[in-house]
């Protein structure tokens, strides 16, 4: 028996205000032969929460990265999605850097940074 119902999460509507779809990228030729990388959706309206972290900042000469920029959390299992995948809120492309699961395989966790 899990330790929370999933029901629970459907009465909360507003514990994921946001809607957020997972890209994956199709490959396919030019005529020229040369490979290009399509974006294409994988899943779409995956309700979800995002909020910013403390992140982690790394600085080279060449500039500084931020790491680790925001977390997504998707209403669902989503054991299919990648680290070579991107997610898209509100317009906005954020790099997947790894995909987390709950104990109970309830929600799906992303720490995410933004594509600039």
């Amino acid at each position: 028996m899990p330790l929370i119902d999933p029901r629970l999460t459907t009465k909360l509507a507003d514990f994921f205000p946001q809607s957020c779809t997972i890209k994956t990228s199709v490959v396919t030729q030019s005529t020229s032969g040369r490979e290009i990388l399509t974006p294409a959706d994988f899943i779409t309206d995956i309700p979800c929460r995002i909020a910013p972290t403390a992140g982690k900042e790394i600085k080279k000469p060449d500039g500084t990265y931020t790491i680790g920029s925001h977390v997504i959390v998707l209403d669902d299992y989503y054991s299919t999605i990648t680290t070579k995948m991107t997610a898209v809120i509100n317009s906005i492309t954020y790099d997947i850097l790894a995909v987390e699961f709950d104990a109970e395989d309830i929600t799906t966790r992303l720490p995410v940074q933004v594509v600039t």
